[in-house]
This record gives C-alpha cells, sequence and structure tokens, in this order.
C-alpha cells in the first residue's frame, strides 16, 4: 500500500486518506483529506461573504451548464433522485425521517388506518402504487397516522369535520336502498 506525508499535520497516511489531484506528480493532493477538511472549513468561516459572492456569480454565469447537469445526474441517478425527494419530503411536511414513516406504516401493518386495506392507488406517470399517505391535523399539524389515497382524500374533502362525516354517515344510513 502506497504511502504519502501530509504537507499540513506532516503524518504519514495511507494514499486512501487523499483525494486524487491529476496535477500533482503522485496523483493526489499534497494535504490529507482531514486536513483538507479543517483548512477549507477554517477558509469558508474567514471569508464567507467573499465565498458566498463567487458562488453567487458564478452560479449567475454558468446557469444553462449547471441546470444541464443538475438533468443529466437526475437521468443517470433515478433512484437517488426519488429517495431523496421521498426524505425531504417527509421531513419538510411532516418532520419524519424516512425510518420514522417506516417504523408508523409496520406498525399498521402497511395498511390504511380507516379502511385497514393496503394502499391500490397506482400512479399514471410512474406505473407504481403509491406509499400511504401521512395524516395529519391542519390546525395543530399533528401527524395522526397513514392513510391510504383514497381515506386521505375523503376526510380532506370533509374538511376534517367531524359533524360534517356523522352527517354523511347518517345520510347513507337514511338513504340505503
Amino acid at each position: 500500500m502506497l504511502t504519502k506525508i501530509c504537507a499540513t499535520c506532516k503524518v504519514e497516511k495511507s494514499s486512501d486518506c487523499f483525494h486524487k489531484a491529476k496535477k500533482e506528480k503522485d496523483g493526489l493532493q499534497y494535504r490529507c483529506t482531514d486536513c483538507g477538511k479543517k483548512y477549507h472549513a477554517d477558509r469558508y468561516s474567514n471569508q464567507k461573504e467573499k465565498i458566498r459572492g463567487q458562488i453567487t456569480a458564478y452560479r449567475a454565469g454558468n446557469k444553462d451548464k449547471l441546470n444541464e447537469a443538475g438533468r443529466v445526474w437526475r437521468i443517470k441517478n433515478p433512484d437517488k433522485v426519488k429517495q431523496y425527494q421521498r426524505t425531504s419530503n417527509l421531513k419538510k411536511n411532516f418532520g419524519l425521517s424516512i425510518v420514522d414513516y417506516e417504523k408508523m406504516a409496520a406498525a399498521q401493518n402497511n395498511v390504511c388506518a380507516i379502511c385497514l386495506t393496503p394502499e391500490t392507488f397506482v400512479h399514471k406517470a410512474k406505473g407504481q402504487v403509491a406509499r400511504l399517505a401521512v395524516d395529519h391535523c391542519h390546525a395543530s399539524g399533528k401527524i395522526r397516522k397513514l392513510l391510504c389515497a383514497r381515506c386521505n382524500r375523503a376526510l380532506g374533502l370533509f374538511e376534517d369535520n367531524p359533524a360534517l362525516m356523522a352527517s354523511a354517515a347518517n345520510y347513507i344510513l337514511s338513504n340505503n336502498g
């Protein structure tokens, strides 16, 4: 195994501890990854405004290039994109991690909390069965349980109003047949 001495900490380390650098003779950066992380963190904290300005200017001047690179990456990595979107949506909308969601689903045996059946709604574009929806109180934001698309939509149409739901139930019971 090849070793190299870090120019910053002066410690001999495995070549695995250095990022690649095409311009260097040995093909490795002159500082180890640990020293590199510390250097960049210190540099950023000392020159935060200058670096933010440089980044903003670069993004403004290379918008098409960055958009194309992002588009190509998303095409090449659809599973990562899907996982990222799912994770960020759960966190942003409900404060849940994917692990929390999976625990809730397992606790409900992966069925809707109202109709007690698995999700059957299929996304037209994806051709896949949807995940159970996270039901929550719109007034308080409190998460309740997981529902299938039909039950979740029904609660939404009834505006989470128990009196309206009871009225609908009474209507069905009195006009059944």
